[in-house]
């Protein structure tokens, strides 16, 4: 009761939250930014605490303990940043996605007709000006890469609020007039507020990317959703990032010797795992999609996985199937390079947005070269799993399932990436790939990928990590493009924590897989998988908890999982 309470409340707070949601009932509205608002708002949180804490208190079952806990952090989450990392103040990209998020909510979606979605476009775009002006004021010193993201991202505002005639082509007469009439103040305040990003807020963006060990050891509880501590999950991404290079130089020697037999001589080099393995990716990734053909190829990949599961059904794929690969729209663009944008949890049958972004006009060639090998064939089929089948899309759609409200509306962003992680090494586990050790490399490179995330996420905030010591960790050991490399060099800088999730929910389902095949009996690896997606997105810490209160069957044999998976 308290949980649907509390986000009920949270809804009519947020109607951009309601909208990832699928809720529309507030489409009308947007968040206010205001000093005054944003303090009532945390005044409602600090009420709401120990409603929730009497009852965790009073004693709970595992699965109602779980979702009080996550609710007790999401209020901590924002009262703690509240107090330090002041995301009003420091990130305009608060700002800028909600901008983006107004309008995409009634045009990128659409699960209504463009009646139903766009008669709510002129009473949002009449608040455009007020989000924008609370925007300035609220605005301090924020680090500088931060300010030109989003700037970029105003950019992508603009060109999506452009649009919106044409979006409304088909709404009633009386829609488009109202469009017509709200959108020029909107538009004229989009352009303010790209003067005011490029001008006096980038003048004063001195502010520092790094939130530094308090901050981040804190939010590995309340956003990872571990208690583990920082230097236990370091220690481990450390130790896995070791014994799977070794497994990758494994792989790679009979490779080498068939693409370089000249150079085998490197193969007893101290630092033959950085030099063989190397050029062996390096020679895969010849095999590249065109620039015009990655999303193409990307669908392709997706079907294939999804074919792969057909036959051998160990994770069960949602129906019918809703998910669209599409091109990143602009103002979401330049963060990860790949995302999934899923349906909410109260509209599952909704469509699901894989994306990837466009390969700006503005990269050189060398720029665009590189993106190309790192994007290459071996690539965009991890990149389909992850993301989409039976990653991402898979996971969402059976998260919209689960009883937990919680786990519904506050979905754990750990254990959401954890499960996109432990289904790379799961297909190939499972037969997907036909044993190729060529994709394997490619998924054992993703899985560096993901433990190198840990190790340069706590050093960069919880330490002194420089562009050229990251740099060397992931071009020389996780064997990157410098393309990407220089990625996720802005991605550090644009987020905290959230570089560690992949690799916090993935050792608490690796934790719980060891406890299943220890406890007697045939291990069954779809039973397994099942009861993972039932769980729903819980914090990793009440993992095992939760599998624990609803044990599933288990009697099918399924194939035995690699040391990598």
């Amino acid at each position: 009761r308290l949980a649907q309470r509390f986000t009920a409340e949270y809804e009519r707070r947020d109607p951009l939250f309601a909208d990832t949601l699928g809720i529309r009932r507030y489409d009308d509205d947007l968040p206010d930014y205001s000093a005054r608002v944003r303090s009532q708002r945390l005044g409602w949180l600090r009420d709401w605490r120990p409603r929730l804490q009497r009852a965790v208190d009073a004693g709970l079952p595992p699965d109602d303990d779980a979702d009080a806990h996550a609710l007790l952090d999401t209020i901590d989450l924002e009262l703690f940043e509240a107090a330090t990392v002041r995301p009003y103040a420091t990130d305009p990209h608060v700002y800028t996605q909600a901008l983006g998020n107004a309008m995409y909510a009634l045009t990128g979606r659409r699960d209504a007709s463009a009646q139903d979605r766009l008669r709510h476009a002129a009473p949002r775009l009449a608040r455009i000006p007020k989000l924008v002006a609370d925007a300035e004021a609220n605005l301090g010193h924020p680090a500088r890469v931060v300010t030109e993201q989003a700037i970029a991202e105003n950019d992508g505002n603009l060109a999506l609020y452009a649009t919106l005639p044409r979006e409304a082509a088909a709404a009633k007469p009386a829609t488009r007039r109202a469009i017509a009439a709200a959108l020029p103040a909107a538009m004229r305040a989009l352009r303010d507020f790209g003067r005011f990003l490029r001008g006096p807020l980038l003048a004063r963006s001195n502010g520092s990317p790094r939130v530094g060990a308090a901050v981040y050891d804190r939010e590995l509880l309340l956003a990872d959703g571990t208690d583990d501590t920082r230097e236990t999950i370091v220690a481990e991404a450390g130790a896995d990032f070791t014994r799977n290079r070794a497994e990758m130089l494994r792989l790679a020697l009979p490779l080498d010797r068939e693409f370089f037999p000249d150079a085998v001589a490197d193969e007893n080099r101290s630092d033959a795992v950085d030099v063989v393995v190397r050029r062996v990716l390096d020679k895969l990734a010849e095999d590249h999609p065109q620039r015009d053909a990655i999303f193409d190829t990307a669908r392709d990949d997706v079907a294939g996985a999804e074919a792969f599961l057909r036959a051998n059904p160990v994770v069960a794929l949602p129906e019918p199937d809703r998910l669209r690969v599409v091109a990143t729209p602009q103002f979401m663009a330049g963060f990860s390079g790949a995302s999934l944008d899923p349906a909410g949890p109260f509209a599952p049958q909704a469509d699901s947005f894989f994306y990837i972004d466009r390969i700006p006009s503005s990269w050189s060639p060398d720029r665009v070269a590189s993106y190309l090998r790192d994007y290459n064939d071996y690539e965009l089929r991890m990149l389909a799993i992850h993301e989409a089948v039976p990653g991402h899309y898979v996971q969402f759609r059976a998260n919209a399932q689960v009883p937990s409200l919680v786990r519904r509306a506050f979905a754990n962003g750990s254990f959401v990436e954890g499960w996109a992680t432990y289904a790379e090494g799961l297909m190939l586990d499972a037969g997907y790939g036909d044993g190729d050790p060529k994709l394997r490399l490619f998924q054992l490179k993703w899985r560096l990928r993901e433990e190198a995330n840990v190790l340069i996420d706590a050093a960069f905030h919880a330490g002194d990590l420089t562009e050229a010591r990251c740099d060397d960790l992931l071009e020389r050991q996780a064997y990157p493009e410098a393309s990407e490399a220089k990625t996720k060099w802005h991605r550090l800088q644009l987020s905290h924590d959230q570089l560690t999730s992949y690799f916090v929910g993935l050792r608490a389902i690796r934790k719980a897989e060891a406890d299943a095949r220890a406890g007697g009996g045939t291990f069954d690896r779809a039973a397994f998988d099942a009861a993972l997606l039932a769980a729903g997105s819980v914090e990793p810490r009440f993992l095992e908890r939760v599998l624990a209160a609803h044990p599933a069957a288990s009697s099918a044999p399924a194939p035995a999982a690699s040391p990598t998976s």
